[in-house]
Parts: structure tokens; sequence; C-alpha cells
């Protein structure tokens, strides 16, 4: 583990300085909620994971070499009132803070040399600190009808994960409504303590100030790269409260987009400079909707869609339905959809792109205490334009008759006359499905210290060569055990997948990897992990990775 002090002094002066910074709140507040005499409750808990991982060239080179440190710090404090009351008012402060530094980093990597940089990623962050939440939050005020929250949070609906910095305010109605009322800016990248994680797809964004801004010499060569603008965002939720065999959320989310960005990536007519845009202007527009509801002698319904206003596209919508069959068999019908969606600025909303829809049956059977069995099968949906069986043998004729094999084998020859006709005519394009196959098998042995659990699964395409998109078939064996009191566990796995692909039969391959995890657990709470990974195939070689895991909680 000495090797990851060798490398990052930005990365590791970021997590010294954060985390004797959380640590120095995290004393403070414990000192000051030690009393007897009140009920404030403190709570952190914290993982630290270092690991080391290298991607080896079939001839022994290493050609990728990291060393990364990932951790966590969380720190909360609960009825800080005092006096707590079973169903009065309640105040608490919860956060938490997370470094992700990886010391492999190449100067080049973050430096910008000049025009011919191959190595440079702009918006590369050396000191990647950020706050994952942050908040002071209120419960069961004015007779528990109200309920806030202020800084920055989290928020999970069938719009997705989302967070954002500022203030929600819940209105608990004896009507089984609940009313949620939030605005604020969405967390985005480029700023102090923020991450793009959870921001809307298809935009490069960050700070300016590895680039430079709109009409610098440096930006002009990333333009597809959008300096980072505040998003004012706000939206409104109704959900269900009461009824406990069921539960509904209707949400609507609206996120804008400030800022000056590029628009294109060529200099606008008259001058030197790129074209840009500077006003307010759409990002996201969502609205949503999920329902869960359960019998408990039956079985139970889930069901939602989210629909994209900007794009007027329904772009998820899935369904599920589970019965129970007795106490020791559940068998299940799911059926989903996804259409691709992104931010108002991408340029990707231009293109074309099409759903992908899943539909499979499940079950789970318990024959025994000790024993789980589940299965699955089904069909995934692909749609393109045009048939991929044939469009690029038609493509290659039309183009070039005298040279088809030679078409498909480069590509399109830029100098052949009207290469862009074919796939500009409707008629060419129009919308195909092709299909997969899917299945996966499952079964797992408990006991009183240990389990043993296989796994395997199945995508293949159907049809011969000339329709079939490929195929990907394996398993893992995984087992468990404790000694010494389940102070001791020692875990492994061992995989073998193989994939086949008729288009690049050169690129298949069978991969073969077994993991080996010592774990200690010294007190209650507290884990420390180790885990050593190799995994081998003929298209990559060796693949190296050792993963160090501490973590630990303390409540007062």
């Amino acid at each position: 583990m000495g090797r990851f002090c060798l490398h990052g002094d930005h990365n590791r002066r970021a997590a010294r300085n954060a985390f004797a910074w959380s640590c120095t709140f995290a004393i403070a507040l414990s000192i000051s909620y030690t009393s007897p005499t009140r009920a404030v409750e403190v709570e952190v808990n914290s993982d630290v994971a270092v690991q080391g991982y290298e991607v080896v060239s079939p001839w022994g080179d290493v050609v990728l070499g990291r060393r990364r440190l990932m951790a966590t710090l969380g720190l909360a404090a609960y009825d800080l009132k005092g006096d707590r009351e079973p169903m009065g008012p309640s105040y608490s402060v919860l956060m938490r803070m997370r470094v992700d530094a990886d010391f492999g980093a190449e100067g080049r990597e973050y430096r910008y040399s000049g025009p011919g940089d191959t190595r440079f990623v702009p918006g590369y962050d050396q000191r990647p600190l950020d706050l994952m939440y942050g908040y002071v939050e209120g419960r069961r005020l004015f007779k528990g009808w109200l309920d806030f929250r202020v800084g920055r949070q989290y928020t999970s609906d069938v719009l997705g994960w989302w967070s954002f910095d500022g203030g929600q305010v819940s209105i608990t109605t004896p009507y089984f409504v609940q009313l949620h009322l939030f605005g604020g800016l969405e967390q985005r990248g480029g700023f102090p303590l923020s991450t793009g994680r959870f921001s809307a797809g298809g935009v490069w964004r960050g700070s300016e100030s590895q680039v430079g801004g709109p009409g610098t010499t440096t930006g002009a060569n990333y333009p597809s790269y959008q300096g980072r603008g505040h998003a004012p965002a706000f939206g409104v939720a109704l959900e269900t409260n009461g009824p406990n065999w069921i539960h509904g959320k209707l949400v609507y989310r609206r996120v804008y987009n400030t800022g000056s960005a590029w628009t294109g990536p060529f200099l606008a007519p008259g001058s030197t400079e790129l074209e840009t845009i500077d006003e307010t202007r759409i990002s996201q527009d969502r609205l949503g909707y999920a329902v869960t509801a359960f019998l408990s002698d039956f079985g139970g319904l889930r069901g939602g869609f989210a629909y994209d206003l900007y794009s007027e596209e329904v772009t998820r919508a899935f369904g599920n339905l589970d019965f129970y069959l007795g106490k020791k068999a559940t068998v299940s019908i799911d059926g989903d959809t996804y259409m691709p969606s992104f931010d108002a600025d991408s340029i990707w909303n231009w293109f074309t792109h099409h759903r992908i829809t899943t539909a499979q049956a499940r079950a789970h059977v318990r024959p025994h205490r000790r024993v789980d069995l589940t299965g699955s099968a089904g069909v995934r949906l692909w749609m393109t334009d045009g048939d991929p069986a044939q469009y690029a043998v038609a493509q290659c004729t039309a183009m070039n008759p005298g040279a088809v094999a030679q078409c498909l084998q480069y590509g399109l020859d830029p100098s052949f006359a009207g290469s862009d006709g074919f796939s500009r005519d409707e008629a060419n394009r129009e919308t195909a499905i092709a299909p997969d196959i899917l299945a996966n098998l499952g079964g797992r042995y408990r006991w009183h210290r240990g389990r043993v659990d296989l796994r395997g699964s199945l995508q293949t395409g159907v049809g011969d060569e000339s329709v079939n998109r490929g195929r990907r078939a394996g398993g893992a064996l995984s087992a468990r055990q404790s000694f010494a009191r389940e102070v001791v566990w020692l875990g492994g796995r061992v995989s073998v997948y193989n994939w086949n692909d008729p288009l690049r039969p050169h690129r298949n391959a069978t991969s073969f990897g077994y993991v080996v995890a010592p774990e200690y657990r010294p007190f209650k709470d507290t884990t420390l992990r180790l885990e050593w990974e190799h995994n081998m195939n003929r298209l990559v070689g060796q693949r190296f990775r050792v993963l160090g895991l501490v973590s630990f909680r303390v409540t007062k």
C-alpha cells in the first residue's frame, strides 16, 4: 500500500484538508452533545477504499496503471431540541463528504501544452472532493403538517436520482396526500465541492480555468467542452401518505441552463470566434408518475412512466406483476421501455435515437430455508434506422456498385458522388427491430456462518451470422465463510465469460477471473477488507486490481 503515497501531491493535500476539517467538525459535535441530560444522538461513519490496478497488454507491457483513494465521511446529529417527543417536532443535521482521487494520472493529462496535445483532458479534477449531501432537516412541525430540508440533498423518484442545493418543504395533510415543493440550483460539475453525475447527460461541462472561456485560444480547441453555469431548478410532487398497501407519487421537475455556451464547432460568419449563446434556456423539463400496490396474500403491482416535455417523448415506462404462490414461490412478469434523453443544450437531441424495450418472466423459489433458486427469461428489442442485416450492402451498392467488397471492408470512400443520398432517403431508413434473447439462473445455499452462490447469464442475438449481433454467456461461483466467531471472514469468486461478435470475429474471446477477499471485523460496525482480483483473456492479457477497504460507524 505504500505505493499510494508516492504520487498526487494535490490530491493528497485535498484529501488531508477535507478530512482534517471533517474530523474537527465531528469532534466538535461529539463534545457538544455528550451531556447525559440531552437526548441528542450523534453518528459518525466512514468508508475508505484504496486500490491499485493495472491493465497489461498481451505482450506484458503495462498500458494503464492507477492508484486510487476513495473515502467518505458522514456526520449526523439527530433530535437537536434535546427533549424528544415520540410524535413531536425534531431537528437534525446530516452531511457526507467524499474524496475520489486518482494518483496515477500524468501531468500532461491535466496541463494543457498546445493544440497538438493528445493527452490533455479538459476538466480533469486533481482535487475531486465533493459534498455528497449536507442539510438541516425539520420534521413534524405545526402538529405534524410541515417538514423541511435546507442544503444539498438528493431526491429519488421515477425521474431518477437527482441532487440540488436549495430547500424542500413537505406538507402532510390528513387526507392521505403529501405535497412537496422544492427549488434551488442543480448540483453540477466545475463548482467547488460538486459533481456533475446528477445532471442531464449529453453535455461535457466543467470549470473554464483549464481551457478558458468562449473566444479564448485554448477554449476554441475544445468547442465540445462547455463552461460551468448555475442551473436554477424547481419542482413539485404529490404523494400518497396513508394506506400502507398502496403508494403513488406524481412529480414534475424543470431545470434551466445559464451562462455562455458554444453552439457549434465552426467560426461565426465574418468572425474569428465561435458562435455562442448567452441567455437563460431550458435544460430539462420532465413529468413522471409511479405507483406500487401490495396485497399480502396475492401479489404486488408496480408501474410508472417518465415524460420529457422538451423532446415530447415518453422516455421511460415500466410495469411489474408479482404473484405469490404460497410462502415458497413468487412468479413475476416485467416489462419496461427506455428512450435516451439529454440536456436541451446537447447536440445529441439532433441525432436519431430509438427505444430499448425489455420483457421477461421471473421466478423465485425457496424449497428449503437454506436454499434459494431464481431464474428469468425474456427478450430485449433494439430499434434501428434501416435493417442492420441489409443496410451496409445496399448503401455500398448504391454508392459504388463496382467496389462493394472494398466498401464493406473499409467503409464508404468520401469521394463517392452522392455518398449522402442513400442515408438521407427516408425509404432506406424504415425502423427495424432486432431482438436479443435473455436468460439468467441463480442459486444460493446458506449455512450458519457462510453461503455459496452460483450465477449464470446469457444474452444472444437471433438468427444466423448475417443478422446475429453476437453472444455473451458465462457465470460465476462465489462463497463466503466466517471464522473465529464471525470476526474473520474469507470470501472468493471464480468466473468464466465468453463473448462472440460475428461482425468482428477477431474480438471473440473467453475471459477467466478470480477474486480472493479476506475480511476482519475487530469491533461492531468496523470492517477491514482486502481484495485481490485477477482477470485474463487473449485480447488484453492480464488485469490486476488490489482493493483495501476500511469501514466504521460510531454512534453516541
